[in-house]
């Protein structure tokens, strides 16, 4: 009976640097995902703290880039901006925040990642 000699190795490379890419792509998408989560939680939370009747918008951006830089890293809390719109007829207050879109990790290549957020504006008493 001869010797047979198999390509389990050869194979094995093959197969798991395949595996190990389609690992990292999931993951990458992951924390894109959690990544403008967390922007626009912290955008949604800014926009209800700059509805408050005796709220700033220089408060309400201070308050929106701790929760960004709470939950992420500084470099996310560069561009946030609080104006007011409204929508459908309501006046409202408005909160954008404009960050690097995360290509390798939480590191950007390039690009930016925009999020925005309303909230109804509080009458004052």
């Amino acid at each position: 009976m001869p010797l047979e000699r198999g390509n389990a190795p050869a194979e094995f490379v093959m197969v798991s640097a395949l595996l190990v890419a389609l690992v990292l792509g999931i993951m990458q998408v992951i924390m894109v995902g959690y990544v403008r989560h967390s922007l626009l939680a912290a955008a949604a939370e800014g926009a209800r703290h700059a509805g408050l009747a005796d709220v700033s918008p220089e408060a309400a951006i201070h308050h929106t880039r701790d929760l960004v830089m709470a939950s992420l890293s500084p470099n996310y809390a560069g561009d946030v901006r609080v104006d007011r719109s409204e929508v459908l007829g309501i006046p409202s207050a408005r909160v954008v925040i404009t960050a690097p879109f995360p290509a390798l990790g939480l590191w950007s290549v390039g690009g930016v990642l925009e999020v925005e957020a309303h909230a109804p504006l509080e009458r004052a008493r």
